[in-house]
């Protein structure tokens, strides 16, 4: 294998392929980044067996070949170059690096021993991007712990022309839904396959940067060939995905039907409030309590080795006055990651979970469980 590339070009296609190496692991080779050249096009690949990225970019003074480095050896190498031209020529398991005076040898892995990152099946759906790009807002209630995998992922289902994203860990929801503009194929494909994915957030995670790096205004998405991957094609860039197995939970189930009270607030001065509360609940429970009450919300805390206080927020509220207690880092979560500037905040009961939703931003709403005063 034989190439030649400005270091302004392979550096960022490094830098967004090394992202999905693997960190310590029992098998070295997902430690580095595959190399492999087929014409002009250089293919370069990393995974961790969870999540798989490749990027195809153009280079000259080509020689087919192929070959692993380490992914942290090569990046400080390159990105210590500046803007050069970099030439990249392989002998066996061996990697030289060359630019004007400079030149380094690097050992690497054969490619033979890297895994194979699943393709997509030929039968994607064609996205805009912001679609995707809008699962920012829900990514922070898809759980962190591993003990219930299931609430790790992020529910995508297509249905009807409409794209869910659902994410829970048990305490409190985002969902959100955005119509869609299939093309005839696409539209009788997910009508007779159907389309349900339980995508790992740290998938979504990565793709989101990949979109931020990339011009591409739209993004496919298709099963791979195997039908246990997600595939995601964006311009140049391939990010692969194992699904997540097993039951997301009944999530329509948890959205509150009868209202008893609605808010409406200010998004940023509530956000004020809460990181107040916040300071005076700092323990096991981290606990604040809502009051609604006239023209006012009223957020109480209190940690009995600190001391306690209690701040009002103008709101238009309509409906019976009552007091609901929550953790305040759930619902500080849900406010912060709100685009809106007005909340309507609608409560159920005392013991009822509350739905919050953006003023504008149609489909997109969460819902944050009580806490049971003792």
């Amino acid at each position: 294998m034989k190439f030649s590339i400005l270091q302004q070009d392979l550096l960022p296609a490094l830098q967004a392929a090394a992202r999905s190496a693997g960190a310590r692991t029992s098998l070295p080779v997902l430690e580095n980044i595959l190399l492999s050249l087929e014409g002009e096009n250089l293919k370069i690949a990393a995974t961790n067996l969870e999540i798989g990225v490749m990027k195809f970019i153009a280079v000259k003074k080509t020689s087919p070949g192929e070959l692993t480095i380490p992914a942290k050896l090569l990046l400080e190498v390159v990105a210590g170059l500046g803007p050069v031209e970099v030439e990249l020529e392989s002998n066996n398991e061996i990697l030289t690096v060359a630019s004007g005076r400079f030149k380094a040898t690097l050992n690497g892995i054969a490619a033979a021993e890297f895994p194979a990152i699943p393709l997509g099946d030929g039968k994607g759906i064609n996205l805009p991007k912001e679609v995707l790009l809008g699962c920012g807002q829900i990514l922070f209630a898809a759980a962190v712990d591993e003990g219930r995998p299931v609430l790790t992922g992020v529910l995508t289902e297509i249905k009807e022309e409409k794209i869910d994203f659902v994410a829970t860990d048990g305490f409190r929801l985002a969902h959100r839904q955005v119509k869609l503009a299939l093309s005839d194929g696409e539209r009788s494909r997910t009508r007779a396959e159907g389309f349900k994915s339980l995508i790992p957030r740290r998938t979504f995670e990565e793709l989101l940067r990949v979109i931020g790096e990339d011009e591409a205004e739209t993004v496919s998405i298709s099963p791979s060939q195997n039908q246990n991957q997600i595939v995601f094609s964006v311009g140049k860039t391939v990010v692969s995905s194992r699904l997540i197995e097993g039951s997301f939970p009944a999530w329509e189930k948890i959205i509150p039907g009868q209202i008893v009270t609605r808010a409406l607030v200010d998004k940023e001065e509530l956000v004020r409030a809460l990181k107040l509360a916040a300071v005076f609940g700092r323990n096991e429970a981290n606990i604040v309590v809502l009051s609604s009450g006239e023209n006012k919300l009223t957020l109480a805390s209190s940690v009995k080795e600190i001391g306690s206080q209690e701040n009002e927020v103008e709101a238009q509220i309509e409906g019976d006055s009552l007091q609901v207690a929550f953790n305040t880092r759930f619902l500080q979560d849900a406010v912060s990651a709100s685009p809106a500037s007005q909340l309507m905040i609608e409560f159920s009961g005392v013991l009822q979970p509350a739905l919050i939703k953006p003023m504008g931003e149609e489909g997109l709403e969460y819902i944050v469980m009580p806490v049971r005063l003792s």
